[in-house]
């Protein structure tokens, strides 16, 4: 669906401020001289100016017209990337993460470990006329049972959408699942045994290694920088030297360092697969959240004899609690069917055809719009607290999508052993030693910033700063 006039036009000016042709402090044009040189109306170039105003981009200034935000400049530097160390190992995060604090409860609790949209920033009405819609088919379909890959038009509707991002998704190989992490978990158990070498980017999402560990398989891993994803000779390398049996890969957005892959060595990576006949699982979980220009590629899109399995979900962008998560599984898709149909035969009927709803008409995308606005906003919010309220020191991730900053703090700080302080004051974060399979990143934590903006929150973001930069309460 063609975006508005007024994004295309604010998207421009973004790109401006951005490449440095505005700077921080610079005045931009009038309305009227907009007006004239661009031949859009006044209200179209006030409403990309508000826009920009939404995502701390652009500042007004009574009777003197629309300015640059002097914060746009980034202060603080990126986060460290570890070295890389050749080795596979036996991984044990579960019982890690069973022993954190990790969730709390009650109206005053201000999560910033969940990363499930905001159910106020979802689309509530019309995911109502959509389930209503559905509900309506008096032949009572989504009653029954669906079969192992899923609803077909659904998987249509997702094959379409490939083309988004240069892909080649066939409806035939798409499988529906609970959720990403299923899909994931069905192409690791489709082309893997136990005791088998599987390679992940570091740090990496907690939930990847929980399935690692869950089929009894050996983890190795390459480091990710937050710049500038992982490097391809790292894989090169840790291939050579180990038998890695499959690689599991965050292309867009990395839970929870926020790095992406460039198209060059996506294109790689693919290339790579194909020679070495290696078994790729693309994890594209939060590819639709991008902030500015268009939807990044994939993996996927330049994979040619299908060595690359590609995992999404609208888990996190549209119905949680829906569950509908795919996979593209290539040439493994007989053997992902397969896994998918012994674990639990299919996934929710009703919850396919309300998607299937909300794609073919438009509300997805519209809902899109308007959330990754809602994200990039929030984005911009947490990083000015995070800049002013967060110790000397503190190093950060500017994210370009996601829902995730990944925070890097002094390195006297511990932030396994702030949880129980934050929960006194109802709060709770991920610590960055969830995110290693080595026990790495003790002074680093990921802050989810999906949920809505809104007092308690900034005032749980300005005090947990506050508890980090307290003499008395560091190790």
């Amino acid at each position: 669906m063609k975006e508005p006039i007024y994004v295309t036009f604010a998207s421009k000016i973004e790109e401006m401020i951005t490449s440095g042709i505005y700077k921080p402090g610079d005045k931009l044009p009038s309305l009227r001289s907009l007006h004239k040189k661009k031949g859009l109306s006044v209200g179209t170039i006030l409403q990309s100016f508000n826009y920009l105003i939404d995502k701390g981009l652009l500042v007004s200034h009574e009777k003197s017209g629309y300015f640059v935000n002097n914060k746009v400049e980034k202060k603080l530097l990126p986060p460290a990337t570890m070295p890389l160390h050749v080795s596979s190992r036996s991984i044990h995060i579960d019982k890690l993460l069973r022993q954190l604090p990790l969730e709390g409860s009650g109206k005053n609790f201000v999560s910033f470990t969940n990363a499930v949209p905001d159910n106020r920033l979802l689309p509530y009405n019309t995911l109502k006329r959509a389930i209503q819609e559905t509900s309506r088919d008096v032949t009572g379909s989504y009653l029954g049972l669906e079969n192992r890959n899923g609803n077909t038009i659904l998987r249509e509707e997702i094959a379409k959408r490939s083309w988004h991002w240069t892909g080649n998704t066939h409806a035939g190989e798409v499988i529906i699942t609970n959720g990403a992490l299923e899909s994931i978990l069905c192409c690791l158990r489709a082309v893997t045994n136990p005791g088998d070498t599987v390679l992940v980017q570091d740090p990496c999402f907690f939930g990847i290694m929980q399935v690692i560990e869950c089929l009894h398989l050996n983890i190795a891993t390459i480091p990710s920088d937050p710049l500038t994803g992982i490097r391809v000779e790292d894989i090169k390398k840790v291939c050579e030297e180990l038998p890695v049996k499959a690689c599991v890969i965050v292309s867009n957005f990395n839970n929870p360092d926020n790095a992406s892959i460039s198209t060059s060595d996506k294109k790689a990576i693919a290339s790579l697969a194909d020679d070495l006949q290696l078994p790729v699982i693309e994890d594209d979980l939060y590819g639709e959240l991008y902030f500015k220009g268009k939807r990044p590629d994939t993996i996927k899109s330049y994979d040619n004899n299908g060595w690359v399995m590609y995992c999404s979900s609208f888990t996190k962008t549209l119905a949680p609690g829906f569950r509908i998560g795919w996979c593209s599984a290539g040439r493994f898709s007989y053997e992902v069917s397969r896994v998918k149909s012994m674990l639990n035969h299919s996934t929710n009927n009703m919850g396919q055809c309300v998607i299937v709803q909300l794609l073919q008409s438009g509300g997805f995308d519209r809902h899109l719009r308007k959330f990754r606005t809602e994200m990039q906003k929030n984005a911009h919010h947490f990083i000015s607290i995070i800049e002013q309220y967060f110790p000397e020191g503190t190093k950060l991730t500017y994210p370009e999508g996601g829902v995730y900053l990944w925070v890097e703090l002094p390195g006297q700080i511990n932030t396994s052993d702030f949880l129980a302080i934050a929960f006194e004051h109802n709060i709770s974060y991920a610590p960055g030693e969830i995110f290693s399979s080595k026990g790495d990143y003790t002074n680093c934590l990921r802050l989810s910033y999906s949920s809505l903006w809104e007092t308690k929150v900034e005032e749980a973001l300005i005090r947990l700063g506050e508890l980090f930069s307290k003499p008395p309460l560091q190790k």
